[in-house]
């Protein structure tokens, strides 16, 4: 991926000599950083989005579920109804050049609960300052990393809101673990053992930092966005995570389709690539962990009959690969999450999605996922291939109600890598176990 840093680089050197003139239409960094005018000194709106889900399970042969088939974020119940997410955002502008953002977050997930204790937590913070620096807008604060699509949209576009693609969850959305404690290494496969009294939740994409970001129309119906971001590598708010810093990148061209209106829901094709880069420590030992991707999305149109979408994006990491617990009882090892530290430890992996209007309301969706995880390893390589349908009712532009259901199958690709053939039945006995998944929730916004 070194040819796309020099792009990136290349590409963001000439904006800072261009004069070009600003956007009209958006793109996930002025969503996610610019108030709207209308929005005034301040404005008060969120969404809530309540879930049930249902996952089909087999136990193992050591007679445990899979924790792959339990729900998040206190993995015991195959079956829940909860309150997935519930946000509320405070959004405005001082004046016209600095724009601010407070968002927090109250529903039962990976962000509010942490080593299993539950408290509601701020999400989003952060103030953007525009037109002090030609071709430069500065945030500061806690903000979402320059990514992977899946990693960057929020509520209000394309779908699966509920269910990450393995990808994104397991590269992109990892758990945590203190850098001041030292942990077991297995055998000599470079993987140590964290225990789940060690590992925190995730960060919902976020870092603290600073990120310098902007927009630019360089012709009449073709947008260049670029973000860079510097910031801390940990979980917000939890300093024993904090793990030395971390730098992200994304460059983005779009060809808008019409007119460019809709801060949301414009019509274009977006192509982009980005970069992220830190130095996490284990056991006292920093190591390089790289994550990088490329991708594409493409809309044309939305709450109109014959309305569709389409997205597909590659993620490539290598360094710090984490492989999450099997179980949740039964032995040490199969009950902590193994993190892969050196820079040889790989994975990637991909996921294509597509929506199709067939009314003004409803819209059919499909959705592909693979995860080639620690290729290099070949005892403890695992592939992750997930098919997805769904269908969605959209009541206004921002609320909607969907019901999707997910094959999910898991691979062991060399069986005889992984010991005698008692080892290779109990591994298979754990992927076989792993079930389809059935969703229903609902995204409220108000």
């Amino acid at each position: 991926m070194n040819k796309h840093v020099v792009a990136l680089v290349f590409t963001l050197a000439l904006l800072g000599v261009s004069l070009c003139r600003p956007a009209y239409a958006t793109n996930w960094f002025q969503v996610q950083t610019e108030a709207l005018p209308e929005w005034g000194k301040g404005t008060l709106i969120g969404f809530l989005e309540p879930n049930y889900t249902e996952t089909k399970y087999t136990p193992a042969s050591n007679g445990q579920i899979p924790k792959a088939d339990y729900t998040a974020p206190l993995f015991n119940n195959t079956t829940d109804l909860m309150m997935q997410r519930a946000r509320l955002f405070i959004r405005g502008s001082i004046n016209p050049d600095i724009s601010y953002y407070v968002g927090t977050e109250a529903g039962q997930n990976g962000y509010t609960y942490s080593f299993g204790n539950y408290a509601p937590r701020i999400i989003d913070a952060n103030m953007l300052f525009s037109h002090y620096i030609p071709g430069v807008r500065v945030d500061v604060g806690i903000i979402r990393a320059p990514g992977p699509e899946g990693a960057m949209e929020g509520f209000m576009s394309f779908n699966y809101l509920e269910n990450f693609p393995p990808v994104i969850a397991q590269l992109m959305q990892p758990v945590f673990y203190s850098k001041n404690m030292n942990y077991a290494q297995i055998g000599k496969t470079g993987g140590y053992s964290v225990p789940a009294s060690d590992i925190s939740g995730n960060n919902g994409f976020r870092y603290p930092g600073i990120q310098a970001e902007d927009w630019f129309m360089i012709q009449p119906h073709v947008e260049l966005a670029y973000g860079l971001m510097l910031g801390d590598n940990g979980r917000q708010f939890e300093s024993g995570t904090s793990n030395g810093p971390i730098g992200a990148g994304r460059l983005q061209m779009s060809y808008l389709l019409d007119n460019g209106k809709g801060r949301f829901f414009r019509n274009d094709i977006t192509g982009f690539i980005w970069y992220q880069q830190s130095h996490p420590e284990l056991n006292g030992t920093s190591n390089t962990m790289i994550r990088d991707g490329f991708g594409m999305t493409y809309r044309n149109g939305y709450m109109t009959t014959g309305a569709n979408s389409f997205k597909a994006e590659f993620i490539n990491g290598t360094g710090d690969i984490a492989a999450p617990a099997a179980f949740n009882v039964g032995l040490p090892a199969q009950t902590e999450t193994t993190f892969y530290p050196g820079s040889n430890n790989q994975a990637y992996g991909y996921d294509a999605s597509a929506g199709y209007f067939v009314s003004n309301n409803i819209e059919m969706t499909l959705r592909y996922d693979y995860y080639d995880r620690l290729p290099n390893l070949a005892a403890q390589e695992r592939i992750f291939k997930d098919v997805g349908a769904g269908v969605e009712y959209h009541i206004t532009p921002l609320t909607r109600v969907v019901a999707d259901y997910f094959i999910r199958r898991v691979d062991i690709p060399n069986p005889s890598a992984v010991g005698n053939a008692a080892a290779q039945s109990a591994a298979e006995s754990v992927v076989n176990g792993i079930g389809n998944q059935f969703n229903i929730y609902a995204v409220i916004a108000f």
